[in-house]
Protein backbone atom coordinates (compact mmCIF):
# COMPACT_ATOMS: atom_id res chain seq x y z
CA UNK A 1 0.00 0.00 0.00
CA UNK A 2 1.22 2.97 -1.20
CA UNK A 3 1.36 6.16 1.61
CA UNK A 4 1.23 9.71 0.33
CA UNK A 5 3.92 12.13 1.27
CA UNK A 6 4.22 15.54 0.48
CA UNK A 7 6.51 16.69 -2.25
CA UNK A 8 9.11 19.06 -3.13
CA UNK A 9 6.75 20.25 -5.42
CA UNK A 10 4.09 21.37 -2.86
CA UNK A 11 7.00 23.30 -1.04
CA UNK A 12 8.02 25.26 -4.45
CA UNK A 13 3.74 25.73 -5.33
CA UNK A 14 3.31 27.31 -1.53
CA UNK A 15 6.18 29.68 -1.91
CA UNK A 16 4.67 30.79 -5.55
CA UNK A 17 1.02 31.38 -3.84
CA UNK A 18 2.05 32.85 -1.19
CA UNK A 19 4.17 35.62 -3.77
CA UNK A 20 1.61 36.32 -5.81
CA UNK A 21 -2.03 35.80 -4.00
CA UNK A 22 -2.79 39.27 -3.41
CA UNK A 23 -3.04 39.78 -7.17
CA UNK A 24 -6.54 38.35 -7.94
CA UNK A 25 -6.42 39.42 -11.56
CA UNK A 26 -3.53 36.74 -12.33
CA UNK A 27 -5.89 33.75 -11.47
CA UNK A 28 -7.04 32.51 -14.97
CA UNK A 29 -10.08 30.44 -15.53
CA UNK A 30 -9.17 27.98 -18.02
CA UNK A 31 -8.88 24.00 -17.36
CA UNK A 32 -5.71 22.19 -18.08
CA UNK A 33 -6.84 19.52 -19.02
CA UNK A 34 -2.88 17.90 -18.56
CA UNK A 35 -3.38 17.66 -14.95
CA UNK A 36 -1.21 14.85 -13.19
CA UNK A 37 -3.49 12.27 -11.81
CA UNK A 38 -1.54 11.76 -8.66
CA UNK A 39 -1.73 8.44 -7.51
CA UNK A 40 -1.64 8.34 -4.00
CA UNK A 41 -3.08 5.84 -1.22
CA UNK A 42 -5.02 7.65 1.86
CA UNK A 43 -5.32 4.60 3.81
CA UNK A 44 -9.00 4.52 3.95
CA UNK A 45 -9.18 8.45 4.98
CA UNK A 46 -12.77 9.99 5.73
CA UNK A 47 -13.46 13.14 3.65
CA UNK A 48 -16.00 14.74 5.14
CA UNK A 49 -18.40 17.62 2.93
CA UNK A 50 -20.95 20.01 4.65
CA UNK A 51 -23.58 21.67 2.82
CA UNK A 52 -25.99 24.36 3.79
CA UNK A 53 -29.12 25.03 2.61
CA UNK A 54 -29.94 28.81 1.97
CA UNK A 55 -31.83 29.55 -0.86
CA UNK A 56 -32.57 26.29 -2.29
CA UNK A 57 -31.20 22.23 -1.85
CA UNK A 58 -27.22 22.65 -3.04
CA UNK A 59 -27.35 18.98 -4.46
CA UNK A 60 -24.35 17.92 -3.07
CA UNK A 61 -25.77 14.75 -1.72
CA UNK A 62 -28.33 13.97 -4.53
CA UNK A 63 -30.74 10.73 -4.98
CA UNK A 64 -29.74 7.79 -7.02
CA UNK A 65 -31.53 8.13 -9.68
CA UNK A 66 -33.15 11.76 -9.67
CA UNK A 67 -31.15 13.50 -11.99
CA UNK A 68 -28.56 13.05 -14.59
CA UNK A 69 -26.06 15.38 -13.24
CA UNK A 70 -26.85 14.66 -9.59
CA UNK A 71 -25.74 10.76 -10.82
CA UNK A 72 -22.99 11.58 -12.34
CA UNK A 73 -21.94 13.38 -9.23
CA UNK A 74 -22.35 10.62 -7.28
CA UNK A 75 -20.40 8.95 -9.71
CA UNK A 76 -17.73 10.80 -9.46
CA UNK A 77 -17.81 10.11 -5.32
CA UNK A 78 -17.17 6.49 -6.48
CA UNK A 79 -14.31 6.99 -8.71
CA UNK A 80 -12.63 9.52 -5.57
CA UNK A 81 -13.09 6.77 -3.15
CA UNK A 82 -11.52 3.77 -5.24
CA UNK A 83 -8.95 5.69 -6.93
CA UNK A 84 -7.83 7.06 -3.69
CA UNK A 85 -8.55 4.83 -1.29
CA UNK A 86 -10.84 8.09 0.82
CA UNK A 87 -14.55 7.73 1.96
CA UNK A 88 -16.55 10.50 1.25
CA UNK A 89 -19.14 11.33 3.76
CA UNK A 90 -21.97 14.16 3.17
CA UNK A 91 -23.64 15.86 5.48
CA UNK A 92 -26.61 17.62 4.25
CA UNK A 93 -25.70 20.46 6.40
CA UNK A 94 -23.25 22.83 7.60
CA UNK A 95 -23.26 23.31 11.41
CA UNK A 96 -20.69 26.31 12.25
CA UNK A 97 -21.47 25.59 16.56
CA UNK A 98 -20.68 21.68 16.04
CA UNK A 99 -17.83 22.73 14.11
CA UNK A 100 -17.08 24.88 17.17
CA UNK A 101 -17.37 22.51 19.58
CA UNK A 102 -15.79 19.50 18.12
CA UNK A 103 -12.89 22.15 17.56
CA UNK A 104 -12.45 22.72 21.04
CA UNK A 105 -11.94 18.99 21.60
CA UNK A 106 -9.52 18.77 18.66
CA UNK A 107 -11.79 16.72 16.70
CA UNK A 108 -12.74 17.11 13.18
CA UNK A 109 -16.14 18.35 11.75
CA UNK A 110 -15.68 18.29 8.29
CA UNK A 111 -12.95 18.55 5.15
CA UNK A 112 -15.11 21.06 3.12
CA UNK A 113 -17.90 23.22 4.30
CA UNK A 114 -20.38 24.56 2.29
CA UNK A 115 -21.19 28.03 3.92
CA UNK A 116 -22.25 31.71 2.81
CA UNK A 117 -19.62 34.23 2.52
CA UNK A 118 -20.93 36.54 5.16
CA UNK A 119 -21.09 33.92 7.82
CA UNK A 120 -17.65 33.74 7.55
CA UNK A 121 -16.15 36.77 7.62
CA UNK A 122 -18.71 38.65 9.89
CA UNK A 123 -18.29 35.67 12.10
CA UNK A 124 -14.59 36.35 12.18
CA UNK A 125 -14.61 32.93 11.55
CA UNK A 126 -11.64 33.83 8.79
CA UNK A 127 -10.29 36.92 10.77
CA UNK A 128 -9.59 34.50 13.75
CA UNK A 129 -8.00 31.76 11.77
CA UNK A 130 -10.05 28.77 12.17
CA UNK A 131 -9.83 28.33 8.46
CA UNK A 132 -7.13 27.32 5.83
CA UNK A 133 -6.69 29.37 2.52
CA UNK A 134 -6.28 27.02 -0.20
CA UNK A 135 -3.67 29.23 -1.25
CA UNK A 136 -1.85 26.84 1.25
CA UNK A 137 -2.55 23.81 -0.40
CA UNK A 138 -0.71 22.10 -3.47
CA UNK A 139 -3.84 23.04 -5.53
CA UNK A 140 -3.75 25.57 -8.76
CA UNK A 141 -5.89 28.15 -8.19
CA UNK A 142 -5.21 29.17 -12.18
CA UNK A 143 -6.80 26.10 -13.57
CA UNK A 144 -10.25 27.30 -13.36
CA UNK A 145 -11.55 24.34 -11.62
CA UNK A 146 -11.90 26.13 -8.59
CA UNK A 147 -14.01 28.92 -10.23
CA UNK A 148 -13.31 32.77 -11.93
CA UNK A 149 -10.98 35.39 -10.61
CA UNK A 150 -14.04 37.34 -8.87
CA UNK A 151 -15.72 34.15 -7.48
CA UNK A 152 -12.38 33.79 -5.50
CA UNK A 153 -11.93 37.16 -4.97
CA UNK A 154 -14.77 36.78 -2.48
CA UNK A 155 -12.72 34.57 -0.37
CA UNK A 156 -9.44 36.46 -0.89
CA UNK A 157 -8.70 38.35 2.61
CA UNK A 158 -5.45 39.14 3.72
CA UNK A 159 -3.03 37.87 1.24
CA UNK A 160 -4.41 34.50 0.57
CA UNK A 161 -7.48 32.72 -0.97
CA UNK A 162 -10.21 31.24 1.52
CA UNK A 163 -12.98 30.11 -0.60
CA UNK A 164 -13.48 27.95 -4.43
CA UNK A 165 -16.16 26.55 -5.98
CA UNK A 166 -16.58 23.53 -8.12
CA UNK A 167 -17.01 25.26 -11.05
CA UNK A 168 -16.88 22.25 -13.85
CA UNK A 169 -19.88 20.34 -11.30
CA UNK A 170 -22.40 23.27 -13.24
CA UNK A 171 -23.28 24.86 -9.78
CA UNK A 172 -21.93 28.12 -9.24
CA UNK A 173 -24.46 30.06 -11.03
CA UNK A 174 -27.04 30.24 -8.11
CA UNK A 175 -24.78 32.48 -6.19
CA UNK A 176 -25.31 35.67 -8.16
CA UNK A 177 -27.22 38.38 -7.38
CA UNK A 178 -29.33 40.33 -9.52
CA UNK A 179 -30.78 37.93 -12.39
CA UNK A 180 -33.60 38.99 -14.38
CA UNK A 181 -36.00 37.42 -16.64
CA UNK A 182 -38.58 38.33 -18.81
CA UNK A 183 -42.09 36.89 -19.93
CA UNK A 184 -42.28 35.94 -23.78
CA UNK A 185 -46.14 36.07 -23.97
CA UNK A 186 -46.32 39.66 -21.84
CA UNK A 187 -43.49 41.11 -24.30
CA UNK A 188 -45.44 39.97 -27.21
CA UNK A 189 -48.97 40.79 -26.05
CA UNK A 190 -47.62 44.39 -25.60
CA UNK A 191 -45.75 44.43 -29.04
CA UNK A 192 -42.16 45.14 -27.79
CA UNK A 193 -39.52 44.24 -29.02
CA UNK A 194 -37.58 40.74 -27.91
CA UNK A 195 -35.20 42.08 -25.28
CA UNK A 196 -32.91 39.31 -26.84
CA UNK A 197 -32.66 41.32 -30.35
CA UNK A 198 -31.90 44.58 -28.22
CA UNK A 199 -29.15 43.06 -27.06
CA UNK A 200 -27.87 41.69 -30.34
CA UNK A 201 -28.47 44.66 -31.80
CA UNK A 202 -26.69 47.13 -28.57
CA UNK A 203 -30.07 49.00 -27.95
CA UNK A 204 -30.56 47.32 -24.39
CA UNK A 205 -30.50 50.09 -22.78
CA UNK A 206 -32.16 52.30 -19.59
CA UNK A 207 -34.25 54.05 -21.94
CA UNK A 208 -35.14 51.15 -23.90
CA UNK A 209 -36.73 49.87 -20.99
CA UNK A 210 -38.05 52.82 -19.90
CA UNK A 211 -40.36 53.22 -22.89
CA UNK A 212 -41.32 49.44 -22.24
CA UNK A 213 -42.17 50.30 -18.51
CA UNK A 214 -44.52 53.45 -20.46
CA UNK A 215 -46.25 51.45 -23.18
CA UNK A 216 -46.81 47.76 -20.87
CA UNK A 217 -48.64 49.94 -17.93
CA UNK A 218 -52.14 49.16 -18.12
CA UNK A 219 -54.55 50.23 -15.97
CA UNK A 220 -57.63 49.26 -17.93
CA UNK A 221 -58.64 46.32 -15.64
CA UNK A 222 -61.08 47.95 -12.60
CA UNK A 223 -59.38 45.77 -10.17
CA UNK A 224 -55.99 47.29 -9.26
CA UNK A 225 -54.58 43.77 -8.23
CA UNK A 226 -55.05 42.82 -12.60
CA UNK A 227 -53.24 45.95 -13.72
CA UNK A 228 -50.11 45.35 -15.85
CA UNK A 229 -46.94 46.58 -15.63
CA UNK A 230 -43.13 46.23 -17.05
CA UNK A 231 -41.63 45.95 -13.67
CA UNK A 232 -42.47 45.98 -9.90
CA UNK A 233 -40.33 46.07 -6.52
CA UNK A 234 -39.46 43.42 -4.07
CA UNK A 235 -39.43 43.76 -0.10
CA UNK A 236 -35.50 43.55 -1.22
CA UNK A 237 -33.37 46.03 -3.31
CA UNK A 238 -32.98 43.80 -5.95
CA UNK A 239 -34.05 46.23 -8.66
CA UNK A 240 -31.61 48.56 -6.89
CA UNK A 241 -29.02 46.60 -7.30
CA UNK A 242 -29.69 45.77 -11.01
CA UNK A 243 -29.34 49.53 -11.41
CA UNK A 244 -26.41 50.45 -9.55
CA UNK A 245 -24.33 47.49 -11.21
CA UNK A 246 -25.56 48.02 -14.60
CA UNK A 247 -23.90 51.36 -14.30
CA UNK A 248 -20.81 50.35 -13.34
CA UNK A 249 -21.33 51.69 -9.73
CA UNK A 250 -20.13 49.74 -6.82
CA UNK A 251 -21.91 50.22 -3.42
CA UNK A 252 -17.69 49.05 -1.90
CA UNK A 253 -15.15 49.12 -3.50
CA UNK A 254 -11.20 48.08 -2.92
CA UNK A 255 -8.92 50.63 -3.20
CA UNK A 256 -4.65 50.33 -4.04
CA UNK A 257 -4.08 49.24 -0.68
CA UNK A 258 -6.42 46.45 0.03
CA UNK A 259 -8.49 48.37 2.06
CA UNK A 260 -12.88 48.51 0.98
CA UNK A 261 -14.23 51.73 0.86
CA UNK A 262 -17.59 52.75 0.70
CA UNK A 263 -18.30 54.46 -2.94
CA UNK A 264 -22.05 54.77 -3.23
CA UNK A 265 -21.40 58.11 -3.18
CA UNK A 266 -20.31 58.12 -7.10
CA UNK A 267 -21.81 59.71 -9.57
CA UNK A 268 -22.69 56.60 -11.31
CA UNK A 269 -24.47 55.81 -8.40
CA UNK A 270 -26.32 58.57 -7.76
CA UNK A 271 -27.43 58.10 -11.10
CA UNK A 272 -28.82 54.39 -11.09
CA UNK A 273 -30.74 55.48 -7.88
CA UNK A 274 -32.58 57.99 -9.60
CA UNK A 275 -33.49 56.21 -12.65
CA UNK A 276 -35.47 53.96 -10.74
CA UNK A 277 -36.64 56.53 -8.26
CA UNK A 278 -37.93 58.45 -12.02
CA UNK A 279 -39.69 55.09 -12.53
CA UNK A 280 -41.43 55.04 -9.38
CA UNK A 281 -42.34 58.94 -9.87
CA UNK A 282 -44.40 57.86 -12.95
CA UNK A 283 -46.15 55.52 -11.70
CA UNK A 284 -44.06 52.88 -14.06
CA UNK A 285 -43.47 50.49 -10.83
CA UNK A 286 -45.63 48.64 -8.74
CA UNK A 287 -44.92 47.86 -5.23
CA UNK A 288 -44.42 43.75 -5.30
CA UNK A 289 -44.36 43.76 -1.50
CA UNK A 290 -42.34 40.75 0.10
CA UNK A 291 -41.48 38.50 -2.64
CA UNK A 292 -45.65 38.91 -4.52
CA UNK A 293 -43.47 39.29 -7.82
CA UNK A 294 -43.50 35.82 -9.04
CA UNK A 295 -47.53 35.49 -8.89
CA UNK A 296 -47.89 38.05 -10.96
CA UNK A 297 -44.90 37.39 -13.75
CA UNK A 298 -46.32 33.66 -14.32
CA UNK A 299 -49.92 34.78 -14.46
CA UNK A 300 -48.57 37.46 -17.54
CA UNK A 301 -49.13 40.75 -15.88
CA UNK A 302 -45.22 41.83 -15.51
CA UNK A 303 -43.00 41.73 -18.50
CA UNK A 304 -39.93 41.83 -16.16
CA UNK A 305 -38.79 39.76 -13.02
CA UNK A 306 -35.48 40.76 -10.82
CA UNK A 307 -34.20 38.87 -8.01
CA UNK A 308 -31.54 35.71 -6.86
CA UNK A 309 -30.35 34.20 -9.61
CA UNK A 310 -31.64 30.44 -8.24
CA UNK A 311 -35.14 31.35 -8.63
CA UNK A 312 -34.51 30.53 -12.18
CA UNK A 313 -32.89 27.01 -12.23
CA UNK A 314 -34.74 24.11 -12.09
CA UNK A 315 -32.32 21.94 -9.09
CA UNK A 316 -32.50 25.03 -6.56
CA UNK A 317 -35.76 24.24 -5.26
CA UNK A 318 -39.60 23.85 -5.68
CA UNK A 319 -40.68 27.50 -5.32
CA UNK A 320 -38.63 28.68 -8.48
CA UNK A 321 -40.10 29.79 -11.64
CA UNK A 322 -39.24 26.32 -13.76
CA UNK A 323 -42.10 25.16 -11.48
CA UNK A 324 -44.69 27.54 -11.07
CA UNK A 325 -44.13 28.76 -15.37
CA UNK A 326 -46.31 26.86 -17.34
CA UNK A 327 -44.74 28.49 -20.51
CA UNK A 328 -41.39 29.72 -21.51
CA UNK A 329 -39.40 32.00 -19.29
CA UNK A 330 -36.25 34.07 -20.88
CA UNK A 331 -32.99 35.18 -19.45
CA UNK A 332 -31.58 38.75 -20.05
CA UNK A 333 -29.09 40.76 -18.06
CA UNK A 334 -30.75 44.30 -16.42
CA UNK A 335 -29.75 46.63 -19.66
CA UNK A 336 -26.69 48.79 -19.72
CA UNK A 337 -26.95 52.64 -18.00
CA UNK A 338 -25.51 55.62 -19.35
CA UNK A 339 -22.21 55.17 -17.62
CA UNK A 340 -22.19 51.43 -18.25
CA UNK A 341 -18.49 51.05 -18.79
CA UNK A 342 -17.42 47.65 -20.87
CA UNK A 343 -16.72 44.60 -19.79
CA UNK A 344 -17.93 45.63 -16.24
CA UNK A 345 -19.66 42.65 -14.74
CA UNK A 346 -23.81 43.33 -13.56
CA UNK A 347 -24.45 41.13 -11.35
CA UNK A 348 -22.21 39.80 -7.84
CA UNK A 349 -21.02 37.28 -5.61
CA UNK A 350 -22.92 38.95 -2.82
CA UNK A 351 -23.85 38.86 0.37
CA UNK A 352 -25.83 35.43 0.29
CA UNK A 353 -22.67 34.15 -1.63
CA UNK A 354 -22.17 30.08 -0.94
CA UNK A 355 -18.66 28.89 -1.56
CA UNK A 356 -16.43 25.59 0.14
CA UNK A 357 -13.94 26.67 2.84
CA UNK A 358 -11.89 24.11 4.39
CA UNK A 359 -11.33 23.94 8.15
CA UNK A 360 -8.44 24.75 9.76
CA UNK A 361 -8.31 20.50 11.26
CA UNK A 362 -8.38 19.51 7.68
CA UNK A 363 -5.56 17.33 6.43
CA UNK A 364 -3.83 20.06 3.61
CA UNK A 365 -2.21 17.42 2.16
CA UNK A 366 -5.19 15.08 1.27
CA UNK A 367 -7.19 18.33 0.20
CA UNK A 368 -3.92 18.85 -2.41
CA UNK A 369 -4.55 15.47 -3.62
CA UNK A 370 -8.28 14.70 -3.88
CA UNK A 371 -9.22 18.08 -5.18
CA UNK A 372 -7.33 18.54 -8.32
CA UNK A 373 -8.89 15.07 -9.59
CA UNK A 374 -12.51 16.18 -7.97
CA UNK A 375 -13.40 18.91 -9.08
CA UNK A 376 -12.92 18.14 -12.96
CA UNK A 377 -15.75 17.85 -15.09
CA UNK A 378 -17.74 15.25 -14.26
CA UNK A 379 -17.82 11.30 -15.78
CA UNK A 380 -18.89 11.57 -19.82
CA UNK A 381 -17.79 15.89 -19.77
CA UNK A 382 -15.18 17.41 -20.67
CA UNK A 383 -14.03 21.16 -20.27
CA UNK A 384 -16.09 21.97 -23.85
CA UNK A 385 -19.36 19.94 -23.40
CA UNK A 386 -19.91 19.80 -19.41
CA UNK A 387 -22.91 22.75 -20.26
CA UNK A 388 -24.16 21.36 -22.75
CA UNK A 389 -27.00 19.05 -20.94
CA UNK A 390 -27.41 21.46 -18.49
CA UNK A 391 -28.68 24.09 -21.51
CA UNK A 392 -31.06 21.31 -22.71
CA UNK A 393 -32.62 20.79 -19.99
CA UNK A 394 -32.75 24.15 -18.07
CA UNK A 395 -33.04 27.17 -21.20
CA UNK A 396 -35.99 27.82 -23.58
CA UNK A 397 -33.65 29.59 -26.00
CA UNK A 398 -29.51 29.71 -26.62
CA UNK A 399 -30.14 33.56 -25.89
CA UNK A 400 -30.99 32.49 -22.36
CA UNK A 401 -28.00 30.61 -21.97
CA UNK A 402 -25.94 33.28 -22.98
CA UNK A 403 -27.63 35.67 -20.68
CA UNK A 404 -26.86 32.76 -17.95
CA UNK A 405 -23.19 32.42 -19.12
CA UNK A 406 -22.47 36.14 -18.62
CA UNK A 407 -24.48 36.73 -15.13
CA UNK A 408 -22.21 33.54 -13.94
CA UNK A 409 -18.93 34.31 -15.09
CA UNK A 410 -19.06 37.91 -15.34
CA UNK A 411 -20.25 38.67 -11.98
CA UNK A 412 -17.95 40.13 -9.59
CA UNK A 413 -17.39 40.42 -5.80
CA UNK A 414 -18.91 43.15 -4.33
CA UNK A 415 -17.59 42.85 -0.57
CA UNK A 416 -21.30 43.45 0.99
CA UNK A 417 -20.54 40.37 3.07
CA UNK A 418 -18.01 42.65 5.18
CA UNK A 419 -20.80 44.65 6.25
CA UNK A 420 -22.19 42.74 8.74
CA UNK A 421 -25.33 43.47 10.05
CA UNK A 422 -25.36 46.82 8.87
CA UNK A 423 -26.35 44.97 5.41
CA UNK A 424 -29.62 44.04 6.39
CA UNK A 425 -30.44 46.98 8.96
CA UNK A 426 -28.81 50.00 6.87
CA UNK A 427 -27.69 49.42 3.59
CA UNK A 428 -30.95 47.75 2.55
CA UNK A 429 -33.90 49.50 3.95
CA UNK A 430 -32.24 52.80 3.01
CA UNK A 431 -31.58 51.66 -0.87
CA UNK A 432 -35.85 51.07 -0.57
CA UNK A 433 -36.12 54.47 1.16
CA UNK A 434 -34.43 56.24 -1.62
CA UNK A 435 -36.30 54.93 -4.66
CA UNK A 436 -39.41 54.46 -3.09
CA UNK A 437 -39.82 58.28 -2.36
CA UNK A 438 -39.82 58.12 1.71
CA UNK A 439 -35.75 59.75 1.57
CA UNK A 440 -33.54 62.10 -0.50
CA UNK A 441 -30.96 59.96 -2.92
CA UNK A 442 -28.34 62.25 -2.09
CA UNK A 443 -28.43 62.86 1.95
CA UNK A 444 -29.34 59.35 2.05
CA UNK A 445 -26.01 57.97 0.58
CA UNK A 446 -24.44 60.62 2.48
CA UNK A 447 -26.00 59.84 5.90
CA UNK A 448 -24.95 56.30 5.78
CA UNK A 449 -21.36 56.03 4.64
CA UNK A 450 -20.17 56.79 8.34
CA UNK A 451 -22.07 53.37 9.93
CA UNK A 452 -21.27 50.90 6.64
CA UNK A 453 -17.27 52.10 6.80
CA UNK A 454 -17.11 51.42 10.21
CA UNK A 455 -18.52 47.91 9.30
CA UNK A 456 -16.38 47.72 6.77
CA UNK A 457 -13.27 48.63 8.67
CA UNK A 458 -14.21 46.56 11.57
CA UNK A 459 -15.03 42.90 9.61
CA UNK A 460 -12.00 43.82 6.37
CA UNK A 461 -9.73 46.71 6.98
CA UNK A 462 -8.86 46.71 11.02
CA UNK A 463 -7.49 42.54 10.03
CA UNK A 464 -4.95 43.59 7.32
CA UNK A 465 -1.41 43.88 8.15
Amino acid sequence: MKKFRITALFIVCLIVFSACSGAASEVVPEYDNSADDTEADLLGYEFRMAAMTHGGLYPLNPTSGESSRGDKLLARYRETEEKFNVKISLMNESDLSRFMTLYAADMKYADLMFNMANTLFTGRYIQNGYFIPFSDMDIDLQSGLYGTPQSLEAGYFNGDYYSIVAYYWGFPSADTMPAMWYNPRVIAEYRQTDPHELEEQGEWTWDTLKKMCEDIHDTSDPDPERHTYALAYTSEPYLEFAALYSNSARVVSKDADGKLKYTLDSPNALEALNYVSQLREQDLICDGGDRQNIKPFIENRRAFFVEYTHLGLSDEGANNLAYQMSEAYEWILFPKGPSYVEGDGRTSYSYWSRFFYAPLNTDPEVQSILLPFMFRPLPGETEETWQDEFERSTFFSPESFESFKKLRDDAFCDYLGFLGSSFTTTLQPNLLKMTRGTASVAETIDSIEEKLQSALDAFHNDYLH
